[in-house]
């Protein structure tokens, strides 16, 4: 049986947003914007806004 590579590659439980637009391939303002709109979630530790690893994979899933 063939594995997707989300069910073999470990993934990070916190992504800063630099991280997040890297992982999607797409530049940090269009994250940001994303993150503004509601498309993916978001949550600020202290003043550090950062991204679930699962909120990511779940926005991966929708796109």
């Amino acid at each position: 049986m063939m594995t997707t590579q989300t069910e073999t590659t470990p993934t990070k439980l916190v992504h800063t947003v630099k991280e997040a637009a890297d992982a999607l391939c797409i530049g940090y303002s269009t994250a940001r914007e994303r993150i503004r709109c509601g498309e993916l979630r978001s949550f600020k530790d202290g003043s550090r806004r950062l991204v679930a690893g699962e909120d990511l994979l779940t926005y991966i899933r929708l796109c």
